[in-house]
């Protein structure tokens, strides 16, 4: 899928996509005592879950007091590189960029975990990983038992739009001759939408017109995978991996107003994409010497064409319109080896080799409606594009303890990318860079872990970056830029965990990074811009999480998450050299919820508080700011025996959140005259979500 050229504020879509409001919300109460593992980690049990009736190994980990799941960056990576998310299955990454943790436990049902160890990613053998870790450790043989199906299925029901009856997922996991088999078919559907005015101002402030507005937006998009995994007697295993995906996207915003000097106006944008995309990987991993070598092969293809279309009926005036459309063809191609050992003195050791071979081509179109409802193309020197990359990087990890309580794991690598681009300004270059990280767990006291992380990283180029495209809703675009180059970040952080025993768990992390080349909108030419690298910048970041169990208090079965972030990105403007937020960086979010497990029950509630807020996005020629206007509120109930099943009921949106857009148009550049002014609120109102869950 591209990188939306237009682009929606939508609270109302991030905010009730197919995960709830938090990764915390459906979370639980925790014993008051957690026994520690040989390892010196904090272990739970399936018996620390069975007040909760969980069906899956993410209803699971998703109760371990002050631990969040980080996912959501898989498939932006570049390349496979070292572990990102802070999940483990059986002490093993995974290693498939389709499938994050969060997917891979709800694929697992809670009958096949043994226990959950809670760790420091500096004392794992497994290159990248720091802070709390999760490694979900399965039962000997599990699968072996028939096979299980798990059930997720979320319908939603929205004022004034269509009802959602699509959204769910349904696995099934078992073995065939001792070969673990796992077959998903998951479908993010949405029927979002939301409506309310955009009121336009002249130059001196004075309102010119109000725009009433109405948005849908729908999406379909079913995914059928397919997993295999075996272990052989001599130890050695093999996973395969296939999928393939259809996405159906139509989004759709009505505009009415009366205008001066043009009477009535309506105005349709519509955006429409029919994409397929499809993966194949697996790895092979065998005993080698004194240690184990491991082979990770993967492909990645994706055809997404989309029509962007912005029409004008006018009253006086006649009938306007522009098309902007676009299709997209991008691969992927990565093999990596790794090599790992533990030497004597308990060091242990991995060599790492990887290549990539990555591939856009884009073929767009931009036209103009003629008067009799036909289209006729315009040059707009954006026609077609192709950008290549090749890539190889080698790298080596050592990790060890340095005491009783202190580890540490050290990875030194360089990367060497040749970069290739057909369009506008268009070149072949070529790239070394060394990257790598230091990571520290120091275990101050029996509940008082300090994590400390000191890393260089090369960041992925999006390369629709490199294309020229048009915003017809707008009436601006992008050129597009040979010239770009991958972001490297050098960034510190220190984190500091607590665990409060039977009060809970909480940790609060400082980061700084400085960061070279980051991807801002920029001058390209006296009249044209587009997305390029900025100066050198600085980013700042400070963040909690914490889980308050309250049975101390004597509120039994309940307990408050909380997981706060403030950032501060701050980057030289390429248009007035003075220093400013990043163009639509997040400035913070607020993530709190309250959950009581009601003892002696099946019966659960609580409830949930978001909010969050970016800086605004600087074009050269204007000023927009996406924001949402109060908080999201959400109220659940929830039934843990419902014929077999979990059920959940939320009311979302309690506080009535709205999404707002301002947007200021100078008459050339933003250190000069003001145009007109945009300002746009629309309400999403209040709605119901329903969530079940269970095993077969």
């Amino acid at each position: 899928m591209p990188a939306f050229i237009y682009r929606t504020s939508f609270a109302a879509i991030l905010l009730s996509s197919t995960t709830s409001l938090s990764a915390q919300e459906a979370t639980g109460d925790a014993p008051a005592a957690v026994p520690v593992a040989a390892n010196g980690a904090q272990r739970y049990t399936p018996a620390d879950f069975t007040r909760f009736a969980p069906r899956t190994a993410l209803d699971m980990v998703e109760k371990v007091p002050g631990f969040l799941i980080v996912t959501g960056t898989n498939g932006g990576d570049r390349g496979l590189g070292q572990a990102t998310e802070n999940v483990l299955i059986n002490g093993e990454r995974i290693a498939n960029k389709a499938t994050d943790a969060r997917t891979a436990l709800a694929r697992i049902t809670a009958a096949e975990v043994a226990h959950i160890d809670i760790v420091d990613g500096a004392g794992l053998n497994v290159p990248g990983l720091t802070g709390q870790v999760a490694n979900v450790v399965l039962v000997a043989g599990a699968g072996s038992g028939g096979f299980k199906t798990t059930i997720r299925w979320q319908p939603e029901w929205r004022p004034r739009l269509e009802d959602n009856w699509l959204n769910g997922e349904i696995s099934t996991t078992g073995q065939i001759g001792g070969t673990n088999l796992t077959l998903s078919l998951k479908n993010e559907a949405r029927r979002q939408g939301h409506w309310g005015p955009e009121r336009r101002f002249d130059a001196d402030g004075a309102l010119s017109f109000v725009r009433d507005e109405f948005g849908r937006y729908n999406a379909d998009q079913p995914r059928l995978s397919a997993a295999l995994a075996r272990t052989a007697g001599n130890g050695n295993k093999w996973n395969f991996n296939l999928g393939g995906q259809l996405v159906r996207l139509d989004d759709r915003v009505i505009g009415t107003s009366v205008q001066p000097g043009a009477g009535a106006v309506g105005e349709l944008f519509r955006f429409t994409e029919d994409e397929h995309n499809y993966d194949i990987g697996g790895d092979y991993e065998l005993g080698l010497g004194k240690g184990r070598l491991k082979l990770i092969g993967l492909y990645r293809f994706e055809h997404s064409p989309f029509v962007d279309t912005f029409i004008v009926d006018r009253e006086i005036g006649g009938r306007s319109g522009e098309r902007f459309s676009q299709t997209a063809d991008e691969g992927e191609s990565i093999l990596r080896g790794e090599y790992s050992w533990r030497s004597a003195g308990g060091t242990d050791w991995q060599v790492a080799l990887e290549g990539a071979y990555n591939t856009l081509d884009v073929d767009a179109e931009f036209a103009r409606l003629q008067a009799d409802g036909s289209f006729l193309p315009v040059a707009f020197g954006g026609e077609k594009t192709r950008v290549e990359e090749k890539r190889g990087e080698a790298s080596l990890t050592w990790g060890r303890a340095l005491a009783s309580n202190l580890t540490a794991q050290l990875n030194l690598g360089a990367e060497y990318s040749e970069l290739t681009s057909s369009g506008p300004g268009g070149l072949t270059r070529r790239f070394v860079r060394p990257k790598g990280k230091l990571a520290l767990a120091w275990k101050v006291g029996p509940k008082t872990t300090i994590n400390y992380q000191l890393q260089r990283r090369v960041d992925q180029l999006d390369f629709f970056d490199f294309a020229s495209s048009v915003d017809v809703a707008n009436g601006q675009g992008n050129d597009g830029n040979g010239l770009l180059v991958p972001p490297v970040v050098n960034r510190t952080e220190l984190e500091f965990v607590q665990d409060m025993g039977a009060w809970g768990n909480a940790s609060v992390a400082f980061a700084y990074a400085y960061a070279q080349d980051l991807v801002d909108q920029i001058p390209l030419s006296e009249t044209t811009e587009g997305r390029g690298n900025l100066p050198p910048a600085h980013l700042y970041r400070i963040s909690s999480k914490a889980t308050l169990l309250l049975d101390r208090l004597g509120w039994k079965g309940a307990r408050i998450n909380g997981d706060l972030t403030w950032r501060r990105n701050r980057v030289r403007d390429p248009l007035t050299s003075v220093w400013r937020d990043q163009s639509e960086g997040q400035d913070y979010i607020v993530d709190l919820s309250l959950r009581h497990d009601i003892p002696a029950t099946n019966l659960a509630w609580g409830a949930g508080y978001f909010d969050e807020r970016y800086s605004p996005n600087l074009r050269l020629g204007a000023i927009e700011h996406e924001f949402t206007d109060g908080p999201f509120v959400t109220a659940f109930v929830e039934h843990k025996d419902v014929a077999g099943f979990t059920v959940k009921l939320s009311y979302r949106n309690l506080a009535g959140m709205k999404d707002g857009f301002d947007r200021t148009v100078f008459v050339d550049r933003r250190d000069g005259l003001v145009a007109f002014n945009e300002q746009r609120l629309r309400k999403f109102g209040q709605f119901f979500q329903l969530t079940v869950t269970g095993t077969l």
